[in-house]
């Protein structure tokens, strides 16, 4: 059955919102110490990490709601409401100017906040992104580049080494844009999951695509992902990511180079089912949230909300009411609501292009 693209696009919100939360309790730990204490993460936790207060959230003294999502779905969805106002692609500039009006600086690591005072003293956000910390900020957010470019990859991948200039630059920056052509490839009605990591390998600057070939040879090795994970921590794991408390028995990264390879890797394996790539993606350990929410917006756009649980569904749309009413001060606003709204921006998209055609029809004769 050929999906509907409402189902597809909400499926892509709700599918990275989900990764996200299921991820976030077990961030930064190893996958053999989730194994200890939790088997695998196939359900909500409480997590410190939830939508009101600190970082991401609730304080530490009060664990966050189970399902609330972190600033990984947060910064999505203000590129969501770019879009949804522009009704069309969007550049630095309008991106610029949704987080100078709406970002609430608590919800956000420290790159996000040092992009904000970029912004507010006056710079270009064709640049703010260059000197940043490295990590994957722009990666994370960047899946609605690929819902307004929807079936066109090669248009997705340069709009967003664009937009992600405005948080980050080198492979960071790149990385991203692998990212949203995926997305905007898996949107395609006959889309496989082969046929999307085929277009993100495609689409991919040299770097990334090593770290993509690398880590996808490991994966086609693999019969299951807990082979991959093992195979993976043995070989591959980031060291450079620049921390000075470093050691070589056990470290962090949150960097692309690791976090987009690992997750088309779980979509291989997991063939592109949502339910079992969020699942296994929180599992990974490391970056997982962020993991299992590039699995979840990739695999949502792929098969569609109507394939993921829906008691995930409810639970993440419930605990996440907060959020969208602070950011759109409408309590009937959601993840469905939003994938309307692009929805109807993808049919304005529709309308530009015809234009197009016209106008190089009257160019050439």
């Amino acid at each position: 059955m050929v999906k509907g693209i409402l189902d597809a696009v909400y499926g892509c919100l709700i599918g990275g919102a989900i990764g996200d939360a299921l991820g976030a309790p077990v961030e930064g730990l190893y996958y053999t110490e989730i194994r200890e204490k939790c088997g695998k993460i196939t359900e909500f936790l409480p997590s410190y990490r939830g939508n009101t207060g600190s970082r991401h959230g609730a304080s530490k003294a009060e664990p966050g709601v189970p399902g609330a999502v972190t600033d990984d779905t947060t910064l999505r969805h203000y590129m969501c409401l770019a879009i949804a106002r522009k009704r069309g692609r969007i550049t630095p500039e309008d991106f610029a100017n949704i987080l100078l009006e709406k970002m609430n600086p608590n919800r956000f690591w420290l790159n996000e906040k040092i992009t904000l005072a970029k912004l507010q003293i006056g710079m270009n956000p064709w640049d703010t992104g260059k000197g940043n910390p490295p990590a994957g900020c722009a990666t994370m957010a960047i899946a609605p580049i690929g819902i307004i470019n929807a079936g066109n990859p090669a248009q997705a991948y340069q709009d967003a080494f664009n937009i992600a200039s405005l948080n980050q630059d080198e492979v960071n920056r790149d990385a991203a844009a692998t990212v949203a052509a995926g997305v905007a490839a898996a949107l395609l009605p006959e889309a496989m999951v082969d046929m999307v990591l085929e277009s993100m390998t495609k689409f991919s600057a040299d770097l990334v695509k090593r770290a993509i070939t690398l880590t996808m040879d490991i994966a086609y090795s693999s019969d299951t992902t807990d082979e991959f994970a093992e195979k993976y921590y043995a070989e591959m794991l980031d060291w450079t990511w620049p921390s000075r408390i470093w050691s070589k028995e056990r470290f962090f990264s949150a960097s692309s180079i690791e976090i987009v390879p690992v997750a088309m890797a779980i979509l291989h394996l997991c063939e592109g089912d949502v339910n079992r790539s969020v699942i296994e993606g929180a599992s990974f350990g490391r970056d997982c949230d962020t993991i299992s929410s590039l699995a979840g917006c990739i695999a949502g756009a792929l098969r569609g909300a109507s394939t993921i649980r829906k008691d995930w569904i409810d639970a993440c749309e419930k605990a996440n009411e907060e959020l969208f009413e602070e950011l759109e001060a409408d309590k009937k606003a959601n993840f469905f609501s939003m994938a309307c709204r692009l929805v109807e921006a993808l049919k304005t998209e529709r309308q530009a292009a015809q234009e197009r055609v016209k106008t190089l029809e009257k160019i050439l004769g």
